[in-house]
């Protein structure tokens, strides 16, 4: 053995030493770490309403929607015919219960969604000014729809949002005026789309929604177990002509209100003539028989392009609807007892008809 292996073989084992040491030293080291990375931000109402526009499109065509801004807000019914666009297309929403809502779109929105199903993609060609018609609503009602679905999903959990969720496209609207006769005049939530539309072409359009805001409901009180109840014997059912008698036909008259006119105004009425009513009695329209009986009240309004009145709960109070308190009409409940004399069984004795009845039967025969 040389001297220059003696030196080779202490190098050799100083080394081994030293990787021995950092191996020893890594495994009593504490197991690595996976990084840390910062909480996720929390979802805002605008953030989740721009994923479910974009989301919606995407799904139904294939079309890019970039939300430039996306606004939240409350607005009175009075403020609601300030901020629609010019030209849009108005769609009322139906949602849970009997609750009322609206979505507005702009020509460029309408026109985008139509040429997206058309020809495949959108084109920047100039608009011809023109009223939207209920093709166009037919056409863009699958978008609308959707959109609400995802807007549902996306929002979900959001303080302020809910009750959102179940609103559907209803019927289209030619003109946005009677929108203050057919939402109820209470806090609308509002959220207002600025959009950015295609992919190559691009058009700026506008979405405007408006739903009621949702009221927070308290927890309900957990009620007592019902004691078990005996069931009764089998009885024996007697024939009846209830389910033929719900079959025949009755004669109902809408009222909006009544007036007394002298005999010289009687004459003069004509085609075409316009009659002061006051406005009060929107709130309070009435289903009457051709007797003249009341059988109930509601708010005249707008539906499928006719006009109509929306019927209110018989115990409920009339809504403040409008700025001027209106006198509510008392609906008498019906005869519950066949046997007791009724207006409508003949050879009984018929309540006098309400005061103002007998101008408002001249009217409708001078109509």
């Amino acid at each position: 053995m040389t001297m220059a292996d003696a030196e080779d073989g202490d190098q050799g084992g100083q080394a081994g030493g030293v990787l021995r040491r950092m191996l020893r030293s890594r495994s009593q080291a504490e197991p690595p770490r996976a990084p840390v990375l910062p909480p996720a931000p929390p979802p805002t109402p605008a953030k989740a309403a721009a994923t479910a526009i974009g989301r919606a499109a995407e799904r139904l065509y294939g079309l890019g929607i970039a939300s430039v801004k996306v606004a939240q807000g409350v607005m009175t019914l009075a403020e609601l015919p300030e901020v629609l666009p010019d030209l849009p297309l108005v769609v009322m929403l139906q949602g849970p219960g009997e609750n009322l809502g609206a979505i507005s779109l702009c020509p460029q929105t309408v026109a985008s969604l139509i040429e997206i199903q058309a020809l495949g993609r959108v084109t920047a060609r100039p608009l011809e000014r023109r009223r939207p018609t209920r093709s166009d609503a037919t056409l863009c009602a699958d978008f609308i729809n959707m959109l609400l679905t995802e807007l549902a999903a996306e929002t979900e959990g959001l303080d302020g949002f809910q009750g959102i969720a179940g609103y559907r496209f209803l019927t289209a609207l030619d003109d946005p005026r009677p929108l203050a006769l057919m939402l109820e005049d209470k806090p609308l939530r509002s959220l207002t789309f600025d959009l950015r539309i295609g992919d190559t072409d691009l058009r700026d359009g506008q979405v405007l929604l408006v739903l009621p805001q949702a009221r927070k409901q308290p927890a309900p009180k957990p009620q007592p177990t019902p004691a078990p109840v005996a069931t009764p014997a089998a009885t024996v059912i007697k024939p009846s002509l209830g389910a033929p008698m719900q079959q025949a036909p009755v004669e109902v008259v809408g009222v909006l209100c009544r007036r007394k006119v002298s005999l010289a105004e009687l004459r003069g009425l004509a085609p075409g003539r316009v009659l002061q009513l006051p406005r009060a009695c929107l709130t309070d329209a009435r289903l009457e028989t051709a007797d003249g009986q009341i059988l109930a009240a509601g708010k005249f309004g707008e539906a499928e392009g006719c006009h109509a009145i929306r019927l209110r709960d018989r115990d409920a109070a009339p809504a403040a609807e409008t700025s001027t308190p209106a006198r509510a009409t008392p609906i008498p409940d019906p005869p519950e007892d066949l046997a007791q004399p009724d207006p409508f069984r003949p050879g009984t004795a018929v309540a006098a008809p309400a005061e103002g009845t007998e101008n408002a039967t001249i009217l409708r025969q001078a109509r």
